[in-house]
């Protein structure tokens, strides 16, 4: 496998079909994970590979991807997009853009991004909805923005030593938690804002440009 980026189509609400062009524009190696292949089957978006333990995709998906490979992993220890994304890794895919890992179910979006505990470390993951794009912060990370953009940070777990630099309400060595303190919608207030944090998933979360 040459790809060394994907894209995988989960099972969730997808973002709008100008962004999924542009997604597709990069000519990314393509997975569905189960029922995303139904999504992919509306949009006649054509994938390389549909896995999963299959209790989601349609009979008549199936047949309208017939010489597309299927791979069944029926154990359910895992969700389907946990599955599809051990598949990226263990085929050396450096990094993966997720459409429809989140939607109405809040416990299907909980365990979405519970994959960036999971294998942010491994692979380089960013999940795309259809309000922003959320990734995960290693360390330090330092972004390109426009002043006035909105930025959440959002704490999987307990997060310590969180420094920010030109947001507009700085954090300096904080910690951020569920149910303690969060870091939602906070404002750039220069072209590069800078975010560190020293122990726990961290995760930060960019408005799409309107």
């Amino acid at each position: 496998m040459e790809q060394k980026q994907a894209l995988i189509i989960a099972n969730g609400t997808l973002p709008s079909r100008s962004i999924i062009n542009a997604i597709l524009a990069k000519k990314k190696f393509i997975l569905c994970a189960d029922g995303g292949a139904n999504a992919a089957k509306r949009l006649r978006i054509t994938p390389d590979v549909i896995l999963g333990d299959f209790d989601s995709i349609k009979t008549s998906t199936r047949a309208y991807f017939k010489n597309v490979q299927l791979i069944h992993i029926p154990e359910q220890y895992s969700t389907d997009l946990e599955k599809a994304i051990r598949y990226c890794i263990e085929r050396n895919i450096s990094s993966v853009e997720i459409i429809g890992a989140t939607g109405n179910r809040i416990d299907h979006s909980t365990g979405s991004l519970g994959c960036f505990r999971k294998f942010g470390n491994t692979i380089e993951m960013k999940i795309i909805d259809c309000i922003g794009e959320i990734t995960l912060i290693k360390t330090t990370t330092t972004i390109t923005t426009q002043r006035g953009e909105k930025i959440s940070l959002i704490p999987l777990e307990r997060c310590e030593g969180v420094t920010t630099t030109n947001l507009l309400y700085e954090l300096n060595n904080d910690t951020l938690a569920l149910g303690l303190r969060e870091g939602i919608s906070n404002e750039a207030m220069k072209k590069h804002v800078t975010i560190s944090v020293q122990k726990g998933t961290l995760l930060l979360y960019r408005f799409h440009k309107q």
